[in-house]
């Protein structure tokens, strides 16, 4: 299997599904009565979210990997403090919503969906790939700008080579 972003962020956004489908059950467990409803209705809102941090995490990386290092590490730097405030968004609107339609908790747990698809990603790449995603521990928000910016020297050395 060859590495792609497109491949790990389609594995991610199927381990981010299995995973919230596996909380709201949970929730229904837990609750077993209609209370079970906003917590599912919190937990897929969080779902959308987080699939939809991953699809822009995707775009991200993909478009920098085509720019230069200083303009790369900036821009990576911008989305990763979008993508926090889209988090902080979601929160704000359950928070609104809360005890109505929506329940905070099934939002909060919701929300380490992306935290275990994440993780999930060191089982399912091989030992060929990335060092980004197998071998490095970030950290920092640093840290991982540092190894994208490598990622993206690198790069620019093999596209000069060719």
């Amino acid at each position: 299997m060859e590495y792609s972003v497109k491949a790990v962020a389609k594995r991610m956004i199927i381990v981010i599904v299995c995973v919230s489908v596996f909380i709201a059950l949970g929730g229904y467990m837990f609750y077993r009565s209609e209370d079970a409803i906003p917590f599912a209705f919190g937990v897929a809102m969080a779902m959308c979210v987080n699939i939809i941090k991953v699809l822009w995490l995707k775009k991200t990386v993909t478009a920098a990997i085509d720019m230069p290092p200083k303009s790369a590490r900036r821009h990576v730097q911008v989305q990763f403090i979008l993508r926090v405030s889209l988090t902080a968004g979601v929160f704000l609107i359950a928070g609104l919503l809360h005890g109505t339609h929506v329940n905070l908790i099934g939002v909060a747990f919701g929300i380490f969906s992306l935290t275990i698809a994440s993780y999930s990603m060191r089982f399912f790449v091989g030992n060929h790939h990335s060092g980004i995603l197998k071998e490095s521990e970030a950290y920092s928000n640093q840290d991982a700008i540092d190894e994208i910016n490598a990622i993206v020297a690198d790069a620019e050395k093999d596209t000069t080579n060719n």
